[in-house]
């Protein structure tokens, strides 16, 4: 359980970082009380869809595929952390219109907007896990997403804080990104399988 949930907060955190930019620029927006929980409402809404599309894409995957072709999946991540640590994954900025009556929606819209990648590691990852491990996954990403919201508030008018996250966030993503996608193939019994693979294909 407590290994579930490590786990989980690092996969969020490790995909969550453009967020957490976003929520700051959200933050240093925001004047009043209700448009703080507005931005809450927003984010929080963005990541159960991430999470509900990701959880319906491993579930029809666990049923079309073996858990060894499954593993495959874990491929994902660790391109993504390859094309990060090249430098030539492309961002695409969004521009943010700021109107207290539109806010949910807009930070709704920006968190899945940002979330594509979320998509590519979510969906293997959730392949891998047990009924009581989604469970635990799921509130770990409620209180995560609480604590990034957070977060976001406090650094909103710290721009040292956002240069520092900004530079160490290249090399965290890949790294972590890379590690997760090899822990996949692993725990799928798919390097196995590649490795037979291989031999066949050099003998």
């Amino acid at each position: 359980m407590y290994a579930i949930a490590l786990q989980s907060a690092v996969v969020y955190i490790s995909t969550s970082i453009d967020d957490l930019v976003l929520l700051i620029l959200f933050h240093s927006q925001a004047k009043k009380k209700g448009e703080r929980i507005a931005i809450l409402l927003g984010h929080l809404s963005g990541i159960g869809v991430l999470v509900a599309i990701s959880l319906v894409g491993s579930y029809l995957t666990g049923r079309l595929l073996k858990p060894e072709y499954i593993g495959l999946l874990g491929l994902l991540p660790i391109v993504l952390g390859i094309k990060e640590l090249r430098g030539k994954k492309e961002k695409n900025e969004a521009s943010i219109t700021f109107q207290e009556q539109k806010l949910v929606r807009t930070a709704l819209l920006v968190t899945i907007a940002s979330g594509s990648d979320n998509l590519a590691i979510y969906i293997p990852w959730f392949t891998t896990l047990t009924q009581v491990a989604w469970i635990v996954m799921v509130l770990t990403f409620l209180l995560m997403a609480l604590l990034f919201w957070s977060a976001g508030y406090l650094l909103a008018n710290q721009r040292h804080i956002q240069q520092l996250l900004a530079r160490f966030a290249s090399l965290l993503i890949p790294v972590v990104f890379i590690t997760l996608g090899l822990s996949i193939l692993s725990g799928q019994g798919t390097l196995g399988v590649l490795k037979t693979l291989l031999k066949g294909y050099v003998a």
